[in-house]
């Protein structure tokens, strides 16, 4: 079920390439092997669009933008939009589809999690899908309050079973109200197979045995 959060976004010390503006809710699995991490700001109007920023040791990632009807496209910024600035009105229909590339090794499954930044006014939230995979759990967190509109960040989880080697991942804006987007992250992670972890397990009791038998 989704759940509504109020986030005070504090001033960051870290640097821009490290933290990202809207990168608000890191995996505590973030890094570790079997990781990819991928963000797109839309800092400028590239069609398709690469990560601002990406560590994927497993290959590439782009953002196809397709707009709807009454689409503005990509806008620097717009008075009363707040302090976010690059973002894409997609109208009503339009599309962004993300195309990343991905561990192939036939694991159990994969999880995703994906982070988007969008206005909400007239405009509504972009219906997220991820080709193949199921919702685990959705949470929405506000960004910049602007009294009758402003930025939200929706975060999404997903798991396919087995691991593919890629993924697809499509934000569809409303039909009528449209939407617009400001930021992208996505975070997945590659888990071991059932039989890999028993033999992990297995491997570190056994460590464990002959170490006791030592002492």
């Amino acid at each position: 079920m989704a759940r509504i959060a109020v986030v005070i976004v504090c001033v960051l010390t870290f640097c821009p390439w490290i933290v990202c503006a809207h990168d608000m809710i890191v995996p505590d699995w973030r890094g570790q092997d079997g990781t990819t991490r991928q963000e797109w700001s839309f800092a400028n109007d590239s069609n398709p669009a690469l990560p601002d920023f990406i560590i994927n040791p497993y290959g590439d990632a782009s953002a196809a933008i397709t707009l709807g009807d009454m689409a503005s496209g990509w806008l620097p910024e717009l008075p009363g939009y707040g302090t976010q600035t690059g973002f894409w009105d997609l109208g009503g229909g339009g599309s962004i589809v993300i195309d990343l590339d991905n561990r192939a090794e036939a694991l159990a499954y994969k999880e995703i999690w994906i982070q988007t930044t969008y206005y909400l006014d007239m405009s509504q939230p972009p219906i997220v899908e991820v080709f193949d995979a199921m919702l685990l759990d959705s949470e929405t967190y506000i960004v910049e309050d602007l009294g009758m509109g402003g930025w939200y960040l929706d975060l999404s989880k997903w798991r396919i079973e087995p691991n593919p080697p890629c993924e697809q991942i499509t934000l569809t804006s409303d039909m009528m109200w449209g939407s617009v987007i400001d930021q992208i992250v996505v975070d997945t992670i590659c888990v071991p197979e059932p039989m890999s972890i028993g033999l992990w397990i297995l491997g570190g009791l056994t460590l464990l045995k002959k170490r006791r038998q030592c002492k």
